[in-house]
């Protein structure tokens, strides 16, 4: 059994449509804290974060979605 890696996680913001990681710039780091759930950061820069309501993220592993951020933007408004 293949077990998925970081070069399967697949990014899809507001402003980036859906992008394997393997392919984003090298400063491009996703997160996630208790506090803050998932985040993409760009260098030192919040881009997209769970529950943004502007900025959302949506993060799938080989099609597999594990955080789905537009869901989030009712509970936010």
């Amino acid at each position: 059994m293949n077990t998925p890696s970081y070069h399967d996680l697949f990014i899809t913001t507001s402003d980036i449509p859906r992008t394997s990681i393997s392919n984003l710039p090298f400063n491009y780091k996703v997160i996630c804290t208790r506090s803050a759930g998932w985040e993409l950061w760009i260098g030192e820069s919040l881009a997209a974060s769970e529950y943004a309501k502007d900025n959302w993220l949506v993060l799938d592993v080989l099609g597999n979605v594990i955080v789905d951020g537009r869901d989030n933007m009712e509970e936010v408004a």
